[in-house]
């Protein structure tokens, strides 16, 4: 497990976890920016949608970065430096099993861990059923279904104020409900998933003097929800028990990229 999790962190550029500046927020911004967190941490074992025989099952590691412009556009605003947060970035342990009736089942995790004073933590679930190895079709054609929730934390200097520090979290939940195709050619699995995506994020504000980061309400939380377009591309490519994995991703408009390197037994 610490293993793995070493090999994890080295997968990850953390440099880009750098303390953001957020003062003075619109409703407009705290939307682009909660989707642009929600989608980050929404889940993805980088997988096509397929089963192969009875039982089977896959662990490995998982990570990738989410293009957030509207973050960089945010920070710089603020007076910090948005050239460092023109990505943000995932991670996290995968594990995959496929039983009878080609059922299938996903998990991602990152446990909370404090990088450069950001605090983050990351857990998925998905599942689905695979109708095209079911009833013996010339391609693996299924349907599915995904929920994740995602946690970051920091402290930031509050600008124009003698109150010191103020607290930030980000609580994102997000849900997708999917049907993909894939079909496998010799060693390597090409894959598109599609369908539909719902995302929310929570900010919340504490500090000694009661200020907040929003410019619309003097309140110290609020709560965005997003509804849109998913679509996936990818590929798998298998040598005996080693599996990579990429693929690309659109949720609500964030774009992102994400790696795996697994073992498929």
């Amino acid at each position: 497990m610490k293993m793995a999790l070493a090999c994890l962190l080295a997968l990850i550029s953390f440099s880009a976890l750098a303390i953001p500046a957020l003062n003075n927020l619109s409703k407009e911004d705290v939307e682009k920016v909660g989707n642009e967190f929600a989608a980050n941490f929404s889940h993805t074992t980088v997988s096509a949608p397929e089963t192969d025989g009875l039982w089977g099952a896959e662990v490995g590691l998982i990570g990738g970065a989410t293009a957030s412009p509207n973050l960089r556009k945010i920070v710089n605003s603020s007076g910090g430096d948005g050239s460092d947060f023109k990505h943000i970035y995932h991670g996290g342990l995968m594990g995959r099993a496929h039983l009878p009736l080609d059922f299938f089942f996903e998990a991602t995790y990152f446990p909370q861990r404090e990088i450069s004073d950001v605090k983050v933590q990351n857990k998925t679930i998905g599942a689905g059923w695979n109708a095209g190895g079911f009833f013996g079709l010339p391609l693996d054609l299924a349907a599915g279904i995904n929920f994740s929730s995602g946690d970051v934390a920091f402290t930031q200097n509050q600008a124009g104020t003698v109150t010191g520090a103020t607290k930030v979290n980000v609580n994102t939940k997000s849900s997708i409900y999917w049907i993909g195709a894939s079909k496998t050619f010799l060693f390597f699995t090409p894959y598109v998933k599609v369908g539909y995506a719902h995302t929310q994020a929570e900010i919340d504000v504490s500090n000694s003097g009661n200020v907040g980061i929003f410019s619309y309400k003097a309140a110290q939380n609020e709560t965005v929800d997003k509804n849109g377009a998913y679509l996936t591309i990818g590929g798998n490519l298998q040598f005996f028990f080693f599996k990579l994995g990429f693929e690309g991703t659109q949720i609500n408009t964030v774009k992102s990229l994400t790696g795996k390197l697994s073992l498929d037994f």
